[in-house]
């Protein structure tokens, strides 16, 4: 036995071996991160929808009607000296701490604009903001019990 040299594996079979420990790997930790990606934005988005509907029940104690456009609710946020000096009151913090008036505009998903209609042709005012990557909306045009409240709550 002695002299006799120690078998060696193929080269070629041990990094076969790495390259499949490396996927094995791979495909545990991806759908994880998928998830955890998907739950950070679900959690960012219903919190600027609730900022959105903080913003419109401000909006509507000012001027009895809602706001149908978000460039416009984006634009009295910033400049109404009212909002300006109770901001950190009405709006929640967003995931990344501080509340920025113009992260209200787009999902964090796809990037996607909010939806907001609004109906003030009826006695009660009503207003819906949907997201648009299906994280949940605000508020119902049918239903007048709904007004305000989130389907996430």
């Amino acid at each position: 036995m002695i002299g006799q040299p120690k078998p060696r594996g193929s080269l070629v079979l041990k990094i076969v071996i790495v390259l499949l420990i490396g996927v094995l790997v791979y495909t545990i930790w991806e759908p994880f991160e998928i998830i955890r990606t998907e739950e950070q934005n679900r959690t960012e988005s219903r919190l600027r929808m609730a900022n959105i509907r903080n913003a419109q029940m401000a909006y509507y104690a000012e001027y009895q009607t809602y706001q149908s456009d978000l460039d416009s609710l984006i634009r009295w946020i910033q400049t109404d000296s009212l909002v300006v000096a109770k901001r950190d009151s009405i709006f929640k913090p967003l995931s990344a701490g501080v509340f920025i008036p113009e992260s209200l505009k787009y999902s964090p998903a796809s990037h996607t604009e909010y939806e907001i209609q609004v109906d003030d042709t009826s006695s009660t005012h009503r207003y819906v903001i949907r997201c648009p990557d299906e994280f949940g909306f605000v508020s119902d045009l049918d239903d007048v019990s709904q007004l305000h409240r989130a389907s996430w709550e």
